[in-house]
């Protein structure tokens, strides 16, 4: 008997693998089918509001930005010199006008989704600045790899949105980097992304490129693109985050607010009170951002991790963490503001089991909690300082089966498949029942890089481990890569922005 050699094996089962995953639609809008955790009381989530309430009024925030400090004493806050101190009633009827979902799109035919409460969205990470490659490798990531890491999301069905700075391009200047980041979002991929609003001038361009690639017209009426601004925790909003913040709004596209909590460190020690702070900081931003263009659509972002009292390191996965996830779930429901948190986030240092561990507790916690935006939903490994290109792929499957248990369960079915048990009867089977047949490829869901064969199969398959799959996956899905159609006259428009850009930045940071 002629056996195939492992090489040969490898390579069909990744080919199978991609075949499978080419016919495999898009994610479009989910919906919810499961019903949101409630962690705590109606009464005690009114008690974490005042608490957020009495802080905005009693405490303020800091808003390190001349611009809003201005707006914010014409609305008639109380502002003593960079402090703003908010009554609630002014908050929520602020927030009261962030819409509840509003719609993305890319440039590509099957890209646009809905965005909201209700609904799930998932995006893989960003942020990293350093590459776990196929090899294992663990390096400073480059141009090169956030170029692959957008091919893969393209890709890859599991993902309804890029998310532009996936990783750090840390062989360009960082005067430059912003430029390089938002091209190959444009080129690589067709999909809804995230622009760079970290300053005035890194939005101004993420901007004007968004406006050569889809037409000022339709950026005044389509979201395609969101901006990041992160919080200062506790109780700043800096003026890089808010410049970044007002040119995507005023432009009609979308902000994610943030803030970044570090559980014990930059908030109390302690659930509750956590969420009071976190909550009050991110709804200042978001009135703020109703301030300055009312109906603004905005994300309640959070970022929470509790942090090591032994070496002061982040950990994630943490069951405080994900009942903070339930708590901002219900927050979010009760202000009508779409919410987010980080889907797959880990402190393993290699692709590992507390990698798995980590991420699959943080993506159930999002999805029961019913986020918003699972974002960080592809790659995220060390708290965030690699992004892992097999935990990419893996990720994106995941993200897959994550949507068909968010949206529940269907009964359309149900007479149906109680006629086939009235049929099989007692002790027969269902294997060759007609509605078998006709259903089981929809029935379940079949992952194609989870291995499910036996011992014996496995082995003589090649023994392949988890990474060894994800690699071929990743390898697969670059060899067949092709970019998504654009117009010449666009792409050569995006160049020679980014070219006259460089020109007027000056590499050297400042």
């Amino acid at each position: 008997m002629t056996t195939a050699s492992p090489a040969k094996r490898r390579g069909r089962s990744a080919r199978k693998a991609l075949r499978e995953a080419e016919v495999t639609p898009r994610l479009s809008t989910i919906r919810y089918g499961v019903k949101p955790v409630e962690v705590v009381s109606t009464d005690e989530l009114e008690r974490i509001h005042e608490a957020s309430m009495r802080i905005l009024k009693n405490i303020g925030i800091v808003f390190r930005d001349d611009t809003a400090l201005r707006q914010w004493a014409e609305a008639g806050a109380d502002v003593q010199g960079d402090r703003v101190r908010l009554e609630a009633e002014m908050i929520e009827a602020l927030v009261a006008k962030a819409p509840e979902r509003f719609e993305m799109t890319g440039r590509g035919v099957d890209t646009r989704f809905e965005l909201g409460l209700g609904n799930a969205v998932f995006a893989p990470m960003h942020g990293a600045p350093n590459i776990r490659d196929l090899d294992g490798t663990r390096r400073f990531s480059t141009i090169e790899d956030l170029k692959r890491i957008n091919k893969i999301v393209q890709m890859s069905p599991g993902f309804h949105m890029s998310t532009g700075f996936s990783c750090e391009p840390t062989d360009i200047p960082v005067p430059w980097r912003h430029l390089h980041i938002n091209l190959s979002s444009f080129i690589e991929t067709d999909l809804a992304t995230f622009g760079m609003g970290n300053g005035l001038g890194n939005a101004q361009d993420s901007v004007a490129m968004a406006k050569i690639v889809y037409g000022e017209t339709f950026l005044e009426n389509n979201v395609v693109m969101l901006t990041h601004a992160s919080g200062n925790s506790p109780l700043v909003w800096d003026e890089t985050m808010l410049d970044g913040l007002r040119v995507f709004i005023e432009a009609g596209q979308g902000a994610l607010i943030s803030p970044f909590v570090l559980g014990a460190a930059n908030t109390p020690a302690d659930v509750v009170a956590t969420v009071a702070q976190l909550n009050a900081e991110a709804l200042a931003c978001i009135a703020y951002a109703q301030l300055v263009k009312p109906g603004a659509p905005v994300i309640y972002g959070q970022f929470s991790v509790a942090v090591s009292m032994k070496t002061g390191a982040p950990m994630s996965g943490m069951p405080e963490v994900s009942l903070i996830n339930g708590i901002i779930g219900q927050l979010a429901r009760r202000y009508g503001v779409p919410w987010r948190t980080t889907a797959s986030q880990s402190a393993g240092k290699s692709f590992d089991a507390q990698s798995g561990y980590e991420s699959a507790t943080s993506y159930m916690a999002g999805v029961t909690a019913n986020a918003s935006l699972m974002l960080h939903a592809g790659g995220w490994d060390e708290a965030g300082m690699v992004h892992c290109l097999r935990k990419l792929v893996v990720d994106a499957e995941q993200n897959l089966m994550m949507a068909r248990y968010a949206q529940g369960v269907s009964f359309d079915l149900l007479e149906e498949a109680m006629d086939a048990i009235g049929r099989v009867g007692p002790g027969g089977h269902f294997l060759g029942d007609s509605f078998t047949l006709a259903h089981f490829k929809d029935a379940f869901f079949s992952p194609t890089l989870l291995d499910y064969e036996a011992w014996e199969h496995w082995e003589q398959n090649g023994s392949r481990s988890m990474p060894e799959r994800a690699t071929e996956q990743a390898e697969a899905l670059l060899a067949s890569y092709e970019p998504p159609p654009i117009d010449p006259a666009i792409s050569e428009e995006l160049h020679a922005f980014v070219d006259r850009r460089q020109t007027e930045i000056s590499p050297e940071i400042r």
